[in-house]
């Protein structure tokens, strides 16, 4: 009997250990993302009607659910549904994630239709740096994205999950973004809950047989012909492509 205690406590010990060494490559990781509305609308006088400091904030809530060969982020449905003008002003878009190939699949929302889009996952020249805060229980490293003269990205990132895998797509990083924002604060997402589990194939599959599929460059061409030209159009275009 005491060997047996001593068999057990040994295996659970060898399971801790494993959770803290980063072997986590299967599960689901819940995502908040706040949107400052005054930031992302600017001067809008459109939309200075509606924007409020009770409202500024936007909280969106994501999970990423993922195995050690793909991913999938996409919206959580809210009990109570937001309805009206508020439920378009930011974005809901899902992202499937191959790793072995290196390729995402967005199904992008447009006023309830859905766009999709076939690309080589970008892979972003991270700066990762010495800098490290916790995100729940885990322990995360900083990393910095210059994506262009105007834009930085930071991601903060943990070992402890194993596949390069994140929000919106974003990879790159020797383990799974727990946290991603712009210098500016705008945009700002950060796991509240990772969840270990086993994620079946058939869940992170997609079926788009139906289905148009553009390319990055064909569906951005595509919008612009027919967005363009109109008062909001530039503002759906640069939502839609942020990341790009």
């Amino acid at each position: 009997m005491v060997c047996i205690k001593r068999i057990t406590v040994f295996i659970g010990i060898i399971l801790i250990s494993s959770v803290s060494w980063g072997q986590i490559t299967s599960g689901r990781i819940v995502f908040e993302r706040k949107t400052n509305l005054k930031k992302k609308f600017g001067d809008d006088q459109r939309m200075k009607d509606f924007i409020t400091k009770e409202n500024k904030i936007k909280v969106d809530v994501f999970e990423l659910i993922f195995n050690d060969s793909a991913s999938v982020f996409r919206p959580v449905e809210s009990e109570e549904p937001e309805e009206g003008f508020m439920q378009y002003v930011t974005s809901h878009n899902t992202v499937y994630q191959n790793l072995n190939t290196n390729e995402n699949l967005f199904a992008f929302d447009l006023w309830g239709s859905t766009v999709y889009m076939k690309t080589t996952a970008p892979t972003p020249q991270w700066k990762v740096t010495e800098s490290k805060r916790k995100i729940g229980k885990y322990m995360c490293r900083k990393a910095i994205w210059q994506k262009d003269d105007t834009t930085r990205i930071y991601a903060w990132f943990s070992i402890d999950v194993v596949p390069s895998i994140g929000p919106e797509g974003f990879n790159g990083l020797p383990g799974a973004i727990l946290g991603l924002a712009t210098e500016d604060g705008g945009i700002i997402y950060f796991a509240k809950e990772i969840i270990i589990e086993e994620i079946k194939e058939e869940v992170l599959e997609y079926d788009t047989k139906k289905e148009k599929i553009y390319t990055l460059d064909g569906l951005r061409e595509e919008l612009t012909k027919r967005f363009s030209g109109r008062s909001w159009g530039q503002r759906l275009l640069l939502d839609m492509f942020r990341w790009f």
